[in-house]
């Protein structure tokens, strides 16, 4: 089956007429991501974003749904009131830019978001919009960056955690001058694209060693695989399994990291697998999971006893960020 955007487009339309008639406090329901951006596939599989707004309080906040196994619906609800500082969107890094395409409205009672819409979309890219975008992450980074060097013992493994929070922070500081944050697949290959426009090609080289792509091979990808997988299809097990790594959403992960491996660009593997494997490990208990999750993080040079160069290279990193920022202010006299 050849998946075009206009059968994606299709199936959401298809989707939301029959939520439509089910749940009749639905004010409006609109496209994000890939699908709205134009670039919907990756290993051949998909997702397609979409929020529902709601004039009562939905009973969850987000749901994921199988169409097939190469596509599912990835859907979060807001309650009505999550719009009425409606200008603050304009510095929304997520979903700001799905209101700068008119046809991602796919349900809109009494043009209610239209007026929404106009008014996120002007000025959007404006200087100072950018700049707020921006300068979130670099605040948050340099926020987890001090609880990082904060002396009190923490677990290795919830350092590690927010070690891996912290860059990509950092680096979403970085991408969000030219484009959305960075989605969890398409991590370092949208950033890659986003540093070159920025004419900053040695931060890709900084972003890939935190990651530990220095250790990174062929040969070490195809012997931890199967264990990333194992643990996801271990998750899925239980009740508090993320939705993010539902395993309706098996094929979103798994034919898209393959495909970048197989295309050469085991450099863009990483991050999704790091963020994916430590989302099934918040729900589970079993100590062999765990421990296999740090075999691979020393196979990829991650050690308790290297914190204080993890620290030193991220500081640099999150540097550069404000460096960069900071040239984005004084260009545009913020």
């Amino acid at each position: 089956m050849r998946i075009t955007q206009d059968m994606l487009i299709k199936i959401a339309k298809d989707h939301v007429a029959k939520r439509i008639r089910r749940e009749k406090d639905l004010v409006a329901v609109y496209l994000t991501g890939s699908v709205s951006q134009g670039e919907p596939l990756l290993g051949g599989s998909t997702d397609i974003d979409m929020i529902f707004v709601h004039n009562e309080e939905p009973p969850i906040k987000r749901e994921v749904l199988r169409v097939t196994y190469e596509i599912s619906l990835d859907i979060e609800h807001h309650h009505q009131s999550f719009y009425t500082y409606h200008r603050r969107l304009r510095q929304n890094p997520y979903i700001g830019f799905a209101f700068c395409n008119h046809q991602n409205i796919l349900h809109d009672k009494d043009h209610w978001l239209e007026f929404i819409q106009a008014s996120v979309s002007a000025r959007f890219d404006s200087p100072e919009n950018v700049y707020g975008r921006a300068q979130q992450f670099t605040e948050k980074a340099r926020t987890r960056w001090f609880d990082l060097d904060d002396p009190q013992e923490v677990p290795w493994e919830a350092w590690i955690a927010l070690y891996f929070k912290a860059v990509g922070t950092a680096a979403n500081a970085i991408a969000c001058l030219n484009g959305p944050a960075l989605t969890t697949r398409r991590f370092m290959l949208d950033f890659t694209s986003r540093a070159e426009i920025l004419e900053q090609l040695p931060l890709i080289g900084e972003l890939t060693r935190l990651l530990g792509n220095e250790n990174m091979n062929e040969e070490l990808f195809q012997q931890w695989r199967p264990v990333w997988e194992e643990t996801l299809e271990a998750s899925n097990k239980h009740s508090d399994c993320p939705p993010n790594i539902a395993k309706v959403r098996k094929a979103y992960f798994l034919q898209s990291v393959d495909a970048m491996a197989e295309s050469g660009s085991l450099h863009a593997v990483l991050w999704p697998v790091l963020e994916t494997w430590q989302q099934a490990l918040t729900c589970l208990d079993e100590q062999q999971y765990h421990q296999k999750w740090q075999v691979f993080l020393t196979a990829l040079g991650f050690q308790e006893d290297k914190k204080e160069d993890l620290l030193t290279n991220l500081d640099h990193f999150i540097d550069q960020a404000e460096h960069l920022l900071e040239g984005y202010q004084n260009e545009f006299n913020l």
